[in-house]
Protein backbone atom coordinates (compact mmCIF):
# COMPACT_ATOMS: atom_id res chain seq x y z
CA UNK A 1 0.00 0.00 0.00
CA UNK A 2 1.69 3.65 -0.87
CA UNK A 3 1.54 5.97 1.42
CA UNK A 4 1.27 10.03 0.39
CA UNK A 5 4.61 10.63 0.10
CA UNK A 6 4.73 7.58 -2.35
CA UNK A 7 2.33 8.60 -4.59
CA UNK A 8 3.71 12.70 -4.72
CA UNK A 9 6.84 11.26 -5.78
CA UNK A 10 5.02 9.17 -8.32
CA UNK A 11 3.57 12.57 -9.42
CA UNK A 12 6.25 14.73 -9.81
CA UNK A 13 8.16 11.72 -11.32
CA UNK A 14 5.56 11.47 -14.26
CA UNK A 15 6.09 15.39 -14.62
CA UNK A 16 9.34 15.37 -14.78
CA UNK A 17 9.03 12.33 -17.75
CA UNK A 18 6.61 14.79 -19.53
CA UNK A 19 9.39 17.51 -19.46
CA UNK A 20 12.00 15.65 -20.64
CA UNK A 21 9.67 14.55 -23.39
CA UNK A 22 9.33 18.28 -24.14
CA UNK A 23 13.08 18.64 -23.63
CA UNK A 24 14.44 16.06 -25.86
CA UNK A 25 11.93 17.19 -28.92
CA UNK A 26 13.21 20.53 -28.61
CA UNK A 27 16.63 19.50 -27.91
CA UNK A 28 16.51 17.43 -31.58
CA UNK A 29 14.88 20.68 -33.16
CA UNK A 30 17.78 22.90 -32.22
CA UNK A 31 20.39 20.23 -33.46
CA UNK A 32 18.77 20.18 -37.26
CA UNK A 33 20.77 23.37 -38.64
CA UNK A 34 23.78 22.13 -37.13
CA UNK A 35 23.69 18.49 -38.54
CA UNK A 36 22.55 20.68 -41.97
CA UNK A 37 25.95 22.69 -42.38
CA UNK A 38 27.84 19.53 -40.89
CA UNK A 39 26.90 17.34 -43.47
CA UNK A 40 26.39 19.72 -45.82
CA UNK A 41 22.47 18.42 -46.46
CA UNK A 42 20.57 20.05 -49.40
CA UNK A 43 17.08 21.28 -48.64
CA UNK A 44 15.18 18.84 -50.53
CA UNK A 45 17.26 16.35 -48.29
CA UNK A 46 16.42 17.60 -45.05
CA UNK A 47 12.77 16.98 -45.37
CA UNK A 48 13.62 13.26 -45.46
CA UNK A 49 15.92 13.51 -42.40
CA UNK A 50 12.76 14.78 -41.31
CA UNK A 51 11.19 12.59 -42.07
CA UNK A 52 13.10 9.62 -40.52
CA UNK A 53 12.82 10.81 -37.17
CA UNK A 54 8.38 10.99 -37.97
CA UNK A 55 8.35 7.11 -39.35
CA UNK A 56 10.47 6.00 -36.21
CA UNK A 57 7.81 7.48 -34.07
CA UNK A 58 5.31 6.76 -35.78
CA UNK A 59 6.13 2.46 -35.77
CA UNK A 60 7.47 3.18 -32.32
CA UNK A 61 4.16 4.41 -31.34
CA UNK A 62 2.15 1.26 -32.86
CA UNK A 63 4.69 -0.79 -30.51
CA UNK A 64 4.42 1.28 -27.41
CA UNK A 65 1.17 -0.30 -26.03
CA UNK A 66 2.64 -4.03 -25.98
CA UNK A 67 6.00 -2.88 -25.16
CA UNK A 68 4.23 -1.29 -21.95
CA UNK A 69 2.05 -3.88 -21.27
CA UNK A 70 5.65 -6.26 -21.39
CA UNK A 71 7.95 -4.28 -19.56
CA UNK A 72 5.85 -1.96 -17.54
CA UNK A 73 6.24 2.19 -17.89
CA UNK A 74 9.16 2.54 -14.89
CA UNK A 75 11.29 0.47 -17.34
CA UNK A 76 9.76 1.70 -20.43
CA UNK A 77 10.17 4.80 -19.71
CA UNK A 78 13.68 4.01 -18.45
CA UNK A 79 14.72 3.25 -21.46
CA UNK A 80 13.59 5.74 -23.81
CA UNK A 81 15.15 8.66 -21.65
CA UNK A 82 18.51 7.05 -21.48
CA UNK A 83 17.82 6.23 -25.47
CA UNK A 84 17.35 9.78 -26.12
CA UNK A 85 20.40 11.03 -24.61
CA UNK A 86 22.67 8.14 -26.26
CA UNK A 87 21.40 9.07 -29.61
CA UNK A 88 21.11 12.59 -29.44
CA UNK A 89 24.84 12.56 -28.96
CA UNK A 90 25.40 9.69 -31.80
CA UNK A 91 23.89 12.53 -33.82
CA UNK A 92 26.39 14.80 -33.38
CA UNK A 93 28.73 12.53 -34.42
CA UNK A 94 27.53 10.45 -37.64
CA UNK A 95 29.92 10.49 -40.77
CA UNK A 96 27.74 10.97 -43.82
CA UNK A 97 23.31 11.29 -44.82
CA UNK A 98 22.88 7.96 -44.78
CA UNK A 99 24.09 7.16 -41.11
CA UNK A 100 22.02 10.26 -40.06
CA UNK A 101 18.89 8.70 -41.83
CA UNK A 102 19.21 5.09 -39.87
CA UNK A 103 19.99 7.53 -36.48
CA UNK A 104 17.16 9.45 -36.71
CA UNK A 105 14.94 6.65 -36.88
CA UNK A 106 16.13 5.89 -33.61
CA UNK A 107 15.66 9.02 -32.13
CA UNK A 108 12.45 9.18 -33.50
CA UNK A 109 11.06 5.35 -31.98
CA UNK A 110 12.80 6.31 -28.17
CA UNK A 111 10.54 9.95 -28.53
CA UNK A 112 7.59 8.34 -29.95
CA UNK A 113 7.76 5.40 -27.03
CA UNK A 114 7.81 8.24 -24.27
CA UNK A 115 5.57 10.12 -26.19
CA UNK A 116 3.04 7.33 -25.39
CA UNK A 117 3.92 5.69 -22.37
CA UNK A 118 4.51 8.80 -20.20
CA UNK A 119 0.62 9.17 -20.88
CA UNK A 120 -0.03 5.44 -19.71
CA UNK A 121 1.75 6.22 -16.74
CA UNK A 122 0.10 9.29 -15.88
CA UNK A 123 -3.25 7.86 -16.59
CA UNK A 124 -2.46 4.98 -14.09
CA UNK A 125 -1.54 7.67 -11.65
CA UNK A 126 -4.51 9.66 -12.32
CA UNK A 127 -7.18 6.62 -12.03
CA UNK A 128 -4.45 6.00 -8.57
CA UNK A 129 -5.21 9.11 -6.91
CA UNK A 130 -8.39 9.76 -8.40
CA UNK A 131 -7.95 12.94 -9.62
CA UNK A 132 -7.57 15.17 -12.81
CA UNK A 133 -3.81 15.38 -13.02
CA UNK A 134 -3.34 15.28 -17.29
CA UNK A 135 -3.63 19.09 -17.72
CA UNK A 136 -1.21 19.75 -15.48
CA UNK A 137 1.19 16.63 -16.38
CA UNK A 138 1.14 17.64 -20.19
CA UNK A 139 1.68 21.45 -19.51
CA UNK A 140 4.94 20.01 -18.10
CA UNK A 141 5.89 18.98 -22.07
CA UNK A 142 5.07 22.50 -22.89
CA UNK A 143 7.55 23.79 -19.79
CA UNK A 144 10.19 20.99 -21.48
CA UNK A 145 9.76 22.61 -25.03
CA UNK A 146 10.26 26.12 -24.01
CA UNK A 147 13.26 24.63 -21.41
CA UNK A 148 15.04 22.47 -24.25
CA UNK A 149 15.27 25.89 -26.55
CA UNK A 150 16.65 28.26 -24.04
CA UNK A 151 18.86 25.89 -22.51
CA UNK A 152 20.41 25.52 -26.22
CA UNK A 153 20.28 29.21 -26.90
CA UNK A 154 21.99 30.24 -23.53
CA UNK A 155 25.03 27.48 -24.15
CA UNK A 156 25.42 28.51 -27.67
CA UNK A 157 25.82 32.22 -26.75
CA UNK A 158 28.97 30.92 -24.35
CA UNK A 159 30.51 30.03 -27.28
CA UNK A 160 30.19 26.58 -26.53
CA UNK A 161 30.69 23.79 -29.41
CA UNK A 162 27.41 22.70 -30.42
CA UNK A 163 28.39 18.82 -29.82
CA UNK A 164 29.28 19.85 -26.35
CA UNK A 165 26.21 21.53 -25.71
CA UNK A 166 24.22 18.82 -27.08
CA UNK A 167 26.32 16.41 -24.64
CA UNK A 168 25.13 18.92 -22.24
CA UNK A 169 21.77 18.28 -23.01
CA UNK A 170 22.01 14.69 -22.76
CA UNK A 171 23.42 14.54 -19.97
CA UNK A 172 20.84 16.48 -18.08
CA UNK A 173 18.38 14.48 -19.66
CA UNK A 174 20.19 11.05 -18.35
CA UNK A 175 20.83 12.60 -14.53
CA UNK A 176 16.45 13.28 -14.81
CA UNK A 177 15.97 9.14 -15.82
CA UNK A 178 18.03 8.46 -12.99
CA UNK A 179 16.61 10.71 -10.44
CA UNK A 180 12.87 10.30 -11.43
CA UNK A 181 12.47 6.66 -12.94
CA UNK A 182 12.74 4.91 -9.59
CA UNK A 183 9.34 6.85 -8.26
CA UNK A 184 7.38 5.59 -11.85
CA UNK A 185 4.48 3.67 -11.76
CA UNK A 186 6.13 0.21 -12.01
CA UNK A 187 3.23 -2.08 -12.45
CA UNK A 188 3.02 -4.00 -15.70
CA UNK A 189 0.17 -2.95 -17.67
CA UNK A 190 -2.91 -5.43 -19.16
CA UNK A 191 -2.31 -4.99 -23.10
CA UNK A 192 -3.83 -8.03 -25.64
CA UNK A 193 -1.48 -6.51 -28.25
CA UNK A 194 1.21 -9.04 -28.08
CA UNK A 195 3.90 -7.36 -30.43
CA UNK A 196 1.54 -5.91 -33.05
CA UNK A 197 -0.52 -2.90 -33.24
CA UNK A 198 -4.12 -2.92 -32.09
CA UNK A 199 -6.72 -2.24 -34.22
CA UNK A 200 -9.02 0.85 -32.45
CA UNK A 201 -12.42 0.55 -31.61
CA UNK A 202 -15.49 2.31 -31.64
CA UNK A 203 -14.74 4.84 -28.93
CA UNK A 204 -11.15 5.28 -29.00
CA UNK A 205 -11.27 5.92 -33.24
CA UNK A 206 -13.52 8.74 -32.26
CA UNK A 207 -11.02 10.04 -29.08
CA UNK A 208 -8.45 9.46 -31.67
CA UNK A 209 -10.21 11.68 -34.37
CA UNK A 210 -11.03 14.32 -31.58
CA UNK A 211 -6.98 14.38 -30.36
CA UNK A 212 -5.51 14.29 -34.69
CA UNK A 213 -7.84 17.67 -34.88
CA UNK A 214 -6.43 19.56 -31.69
CA UNK A 215 -3.02 18.54 -32.72
CA UNK A 216 -3.64 19.57 -36.48
CA UNK A 217 -4.58 23.00 -34.65
CA UNK A 218 -2.06 23.64 -32.23
CA UNK A 219 -0.13 22.30 -35.45
CA UNK A 220 -1.59 25.04 -37.60
CA UNK A 221 -0.49 27.19 -35.43
CA UNK A 222 3.15 26.18 -34.69
CA UNK A 223 3.96 25.80 -38.09
CA UNK A 224 2.13 28.66 -40.12
CA UNK A 225 1.55 31.12 -37.60
CA UNK A 226 4.93 33.14 -38.47
CA UNK A 227 4.45 32.88 -41.73
CA UNK A 228 0.90 33.68 -42.33
CA UNK A 229 1.65 37.32 -40.56
CA UNK A 230 4.32 38.59 -42.30
CA UNK A 231 2.47 37.47 -45.79
CA UNK A 232 -0.91 37.41 -44.94
CA UNK A 233 -1.25 40.25 -42.45
CA UNK A 234 1.87 42.50 -42.85
CA UNK A 235 3.41 41.77 -39.98
CA UNK A 236 7.43 42.69 -39.75
CA UNK A 237 9.20 39.71 -39.80
CA UNK A 238 10.68 40.85 -36.18
CA UNK A 239 7.18 40.63 -34.79
CA UNK A 240 6.45 37.23 -36.35
CA UNK A 241 6.78 35.12 -33.77
CA UNK A 242 4.88 37.03 -31.41
CA UNK A 243 1.70 34.82 -32.11
CA UNK A 244 3.61 31.56 -31.55
CA UNK A 245 4.97 32.81 -28.60
CA UNK A 246 1.41 34.05 -26.76
CA UNK A 247 0.29 31.09 -28.16
CA UNK A 248 2.19 28.69 -26.26
CA UNK A 249 2.40 30.96 -23.29
CA UNK A 250 -1.29 30.93 -22.44
CA UNK A 251 -1.67 27.14 -23.33
CA UNK A 252 0.85 26.54 -20.79
CA UNK A 253 -0.96 28.57 -18.09
CA UNK A 254 -4.45 26.96 -19.17
CA UNK A 255 -3.16 23.53 -18.37
CA UNK A 256 -1.52 24.77 -15.41
CA UNK A 257 -5.06 25.55 -13.86
CA UNK A 258 -6.91 22.62 -16.00
CA UNK A 259 -7.25 20.37 -13.56
CA UNK A 260 -8.40 21.93 -10.98
CA UNK A 261 -11.62 23.61 -13.30
CA UNK A 262 -12.07 20.04 -14.76
CA UNK A 263 -12.70 18.96 -11.50
CA UNK A 264 -14.85 22.00 -10.34
CA UNK A 265 -16.94 22.10 -13.35
CA UNK A 266 -16.37 18.93 -15.06
CA UNK A 267 -14.46 18.31 -18.55
CA UNK A 268 -17.66 19.01 -20.92
CA UNK A 269 -18.52 21.91 -18.99
CA UNK A 270 -14.66 23.20 -19.11
CA UNK A 271 -14.66 22.47 -23.22
CA UNK A 272 -18.23 23.92 -24.10
CA UNK A 273 -17.05 27.13 -21.93
CA UNK A 274 -13.31 26.46 -23.96
CA UNK A 275 -13.47 25.68 -27.47
CA UNK A 276 -15.14 28.34 -28.43
CA UNK A 277 -13.07 30.98 -27.26
CA UNK A 278 -10.41 29.32 -29.42
CA UNK A 279 -13.38 30.03 -32.20
CA UNK A 280 -13.48 33.61 -31.57
CA UNK A 281 -9.41 33.18 -31.73
CA UNK A 282 -9.29 31.88 -35.22
CA UNK A 283 -12.03 34.55 -36.27
CA UNK A 284 -9.11 37.21 -34.76
CA UNK A 285 -6.47 36.14 -36.82
CA UNK A 286 -8.95 35.86 -40.23
CA UNK A 287 -11.18 38.81 -39.81
CA UNK A 288 -8.70 41.57 -38.38
CA UNK A 289 -5.72 42.86 -39.95
CA UNK A 290 -3.16 44.23 -37.80
CA UNK A 291 -2.36 45.64 -34.05
CA UNK A 292 -2.99 44.46 -30.67
CA UNK A 293 -6.57 42.44 -31.19
CA UNK A 294 -4.95 40.18 -33.78
CA UNK A 295 -1.98 39.31 -31.00
CA UNK A 296 -4.69 38.62 -28.66
CA UNK A 297 -6.06 35.92 -30.89
CA UNK A 298 -3.72 34.04 -30.30
CA UNK A 299 -3.75 34.10 -26.80
CA UNK A 300 -7.64 33.08 -26.85
CA UNK A 301 -6.41 30.46 -29.66
CA UNK A 302 -3.98 29.03 -26.78
CA UNK A 303 -6.37 29.55 -23.85
CA UNK A 304 -9.15 27.35 -26.04
CA UNK A 305 -7.39 24.49 -27.28
CA UNK A 306 -5.20 23.82 -24.18
CA UNK A 307 -6.78 21.45 -22.73
CA UNK A 308 -9.12 19.15 -25.40
CA UNK A 309 -6.09 16.47 -25.35
CA UNK A 310 -5.58 16.34 -21.61
CA UNK A 311 -9.13 15.64 -21.44
CA UNK A 312 -9.55 12.78 -23.75
CA UNK A 313 -6.24 11.29 -22.32
CA UNK A 314 -7.71 11.07 -19.21
CA UNK A 315 -10.95 9.25 -20.95
CA UNK A 316 -8.99 6.79 -22.14
CA UNK A 317 -9.06 5.95 -18.28
CA UNK A 318 -12.36 5.30 -17.71
CA UNK A 319 -13.98 3.76 -21.11
CA UNK A 320 -13.62 -0.06 -21.17
CA UNK A 321 -13.80 -0.88 -24.72
CA UNK A 322 -9.58 -1.60 -25.20
CA UNK A 323 -6.66 -2.16 -22.33
CA UNK A 324 -5.68 1.35 -21.36
CA UNK A 325 -2.12 1.07 -23.22
CA UNK A 326 -3.39 -0.51 -26.15
CA UNK A 327 -6.04 2.38 -26.34
CA UNK A 328 -3.63 4.77 -25.28
CA UNK A 329 -0.94 3.79 -28.33
CA UNK A 330 -3.83 4.22 -30.74
CA UNK A 331 -4.98 7.34 -29.92
CA UNK A 332 -1.50 8.58 -29.93
CA UNK A 333 -0.80 6.96 -33.39
CA UNK A 334 -3.60 8.00 -35.06
CA UNK A 335 -3.04 11.87 -33.56
CA UNK A 336 0.55 11.26 -34.86
CA UNK A 337 -0.47 10.66 -38.70
CA UNK A 338 -2.43 14.19 -38.64
CA UNK A 339 1.25 15.61 -36.87
CA UNK A 340 3.01 14.17 -39.55
CA UNK A 341 0.60 15.23 -42.35
CA UNK A 342 -0.79 18.64 -41.28
CA UNK A 343 2.17 20.67 -42.16
CA UNK A 344 2.52 19.31 -45.38
CA UNK A 345 -1.14 19.54 -46.62
CA UNK A 346 -1.55 23.37 -44.58
CA UNK A 347 1.15 24.44 -46.79
CA UNK A 348 -0.17 22.84 -50.09
CA UNK A 349 -3.48 24.68 -49.87
CA UNK A 350 -1.58 27.82 -48.96
CA UNK A 351 0.48 27.15 -51.84
CA UNK A 352 -2.41 26.70 -54.21
CA UNK A 353 -4.98 28.84 -52.87
CA UNK A 354 -3.56 31.43 -49.38
CA UNK A 355 -2.96 30.63 -45.53
CA UNK A 356 -6.06 32.43 -45.00
CA UNK A 357 -7.94 29.60 -46.63
CA UNK A 358 -5.92 26.99 -44.73
CA UNK A 359 -7.01 28.49 -41.58
CA UNK A 360 -10.50 28.98 -42.68
CA UNK A 361 -10.25 25.00 -43.14
CA UNK A 362 -9.00 24.78 -39.48
CA UNK A 363 -11.46 26.77 -37.94
CA UNK A 364 -13.85 24.45 -39.61
CA UNK A 365 -11.91 21.33 -37.90
CA UNK A 366 -12.19 23.26 -34.92
CA UNK A 367 -16.09 23.05 -35.18
CA UNK A 368 -16.31 19.63 -36.54
CA UNK A 369 -14.32 18.32 -33.28
CA UNK A 370 -16.36 20.98 -30.78
CA UNK A 371 -19.56 18.77 -31.92
CA UNK A 372 -17.39 15.87 -31.82
CA UNK A 373 -16.25 16.45 -28.33
CA UNK A 374 -19.61 17.43 -26.91
CA UNK A 375 -21.37 14.20 -28.29
CA UNK A 376 -18.75 11.64 -27.06
CA UNK A 377 -18.42 13.61 -23.21
CA UNK A 378 -22.21 13.34 -23.26
CA UNK A 379 -22.07 9.47 -23.75
CA UNK A 380 -19.92 9.23 -21.10
CA UNK A 381 -21.78 11.20 -18.90
CA UNK A 382 -19.11 13.51 -17.22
Amino acid sequence: MLNKRDILWQIYSAKAFYFLGGFGFTSWASLIPFLKRKLQIPDDHLGFLLLAVGLGALIMMMLAGSIAGRLGCRRSLTAAGLSIAVVLNVLCYVPAYTAALLVAVLLGSSLGLLDVVVNINGIFIERKVRKRLMSGMQAMWSLGNFAGAAFFALLLQFRLPWQGVALAGAVLIAACVFFFSPHLHSERNESRGGSHFVRPKGTIVFIGLICTISFLVEGSINDWSGVFMTTEKGIDISQSGLGLTLFTASAFLSRLTGDSLTMHIGPRRLLAFSLPIAFVGFLGILLISGGPLLFASYVLIGIGCANTVPVFYSLLGTQKEMPIADAVAAVSTIGYVGILLAPAVLGFIGRVFSLTISFTLVTVLLIIMTVMAMRLLGKFEV
